[in-house]
């Protein structure tokens, strides 16, 4: 249910990218990837990932209470944020390479509210297996978002014009997952107090503990590349990668990041007592999602200079180089990705933290090196996404590991 709803947002906005492109520019790319790259980094810091627990919670009581916790904290964050961006907004966004940001700053503590509270109902919508809500987001999401951008396109705004876009995305879709809560779950809220919060914080601190840090890292890792670009290279460059990053990820925004809700969710309800079961499951679906990524990968290493030229404009050939290039991640990211709810599942937090913390040193060891001995863009992106590869493989012994060795102790 959640594919379908991702698979229709993913698809409506490839079909709607064309005219998108056309709109805006290469610059004005670069400027709103700045804008999420910077907002994702610090998102963590909505819950401190807390919300991470509420599918895995023991009970109904802990987990809306842990849901309580996440709103309270997002809340406090976003008041923090303001009063930072108010006084040393524009001194940070120079810091970040994100000039080009400093007269938008404002509209960042507006993204990062709705996304953290989309995201912490979403959580809780997940333990639900309310499925079918969170695949309505995903289309309301997608409306929105692309039809604010062509519209503002239209009448010349500017980066202004993908700005509001992203922002009315992240919030499009809340409105849907909070009217259950309000009204099948009220008497679930009964449990809320601030006795509950405390013992449900004190019992699931490993997440802030292990998976902010860890969710911390991966961001870094993920968006960092976004800003070093800005610095070593230029916005047009940034947007040039962004739309690479996109579309060659599309597979994996497409099918994988749903498939890795999914299988959350069902592993979470098989419990880490059988990770025999757990096992089995992911492993089936291990061969199904590299029949999947196969054919685009194909097409993209061949055709994609080519393809993005032809259907987003002749300014946008060069991100088809780089989309050429990044299929190498894309591939490892998309088969293994998914299972990374086993670390949760089994709270072996410390081995994700552990992990990110190669990814992170993957990145700023490319970016130094490009700075060092000045490499050209292409042969940056090209050492980022073998390294990136190598992660994801890690990843899957990892997990391998810790089933095999929960399937020893059941036995």
């Amino acid at each position: 249910m959640i594919s379908g709803g991702t698979i229709f947002a993913q698809m409506l906005s490839m079909l709607l990218s064309p005219i998108i492109t056309r709109l805006y520019t290469p610059e004005e790319f670069g400027t709103l990837s700045l804008y999420v790259s910077i907002l994702t980094i610090i998102i963590f810091s909505t819950t401190f990932s807390y919300d991470v627990a509420i599918p895995v919670a023991d009970d109904e009581k802990k987990a809306v209470n842990i849901l309580s916790l996440c709103t309270i904290i997002l809340f406090l964050s976003t008041i923090i944020l303001t009063i930072i961006l108010f006084f040393f907004g524009e001194s940070l966004l120079n810091y970040f390479n994100a000039n080009s940001l400093v007269k938008y700053k404002y509209l960042m503590p507006l993204g990062f509210f709705t996304t953290g509270f989309y995201t912490s109902l979403s959580q809780w919508t997940i333990r639900k297996k309310d499925f079918k809500s969170i695949s309505i987001t995903k289309y309301s999401q997608s409306i929105t978002g692309n039809i604010t951008k062509i519209i503002l396109g239209y009448l010349s705004l500017g980066t202004v014009g993908l700005l509001a876009g992203q922002i009315l995305k992240s919030g499009a879709g809340i409105s849907t997952l909070l009217k259950p809560v309000l009204i099948n779950d009220r008497n679930l809220i009964k449990n809320v107090s601030v006795k509950n919060i405390k013992n449900a914080a004190k019992r699931y601190m490993r997440f802030p503990l292990y998976t902010a840090p860890t969710k911390l890292l991966l961001s870094l890792s993920t968006h960092l590349p976004f800003i070093f670009i800005s610095g070593l290279y230029s916005t047009s460059i940034v947007g040039l990668y962004s739309l690479a990053n996109i579309i060659t990820f599309l597979p994996t925004t497409l099918v994988s990041q749903s498939v890795g809700d999914v299988f959350l969710g069902e592993a979470a309800s098989i419990g880490k007592n059988n990770a025999k079961r757990i096992k089995e499951l992911y492993n089936k679906l291990l061969k199904k999602l590299i029949l999947i990524v196969s054919v685009p990968m194909i097409i993209l290493i061949i055709f994609g200079p080519i393809l993005f030229a032809f259907v987003f404009g002749q300014n946008w050939y060069e991100a088809g180089v780089y989309s050429r290039i990044l299929t190498i991640y894309m591939f490892s990211y998309f088969i293994f990705h998914p299972s990374s709810g086993v670390f949760y599942i089994f709270e072996k937090q410390n081995l994700s933290l552990f992990l990110n913390i190669i990814n992170i040193s993957v990145v700023l060891i490319t970016f130094g090196a490009a700075k060092i001995f000045s490499l050209s863009s292409y042969t940056t992106v090209l050492f980022f996404s073998v390294g990136k590869s190598f992660v994801e493989i890690i990843r899957y012994f990892l997990i391998q590991k810790i089933l095999n060795d929960s399937i020893k102790m059941e036995n």
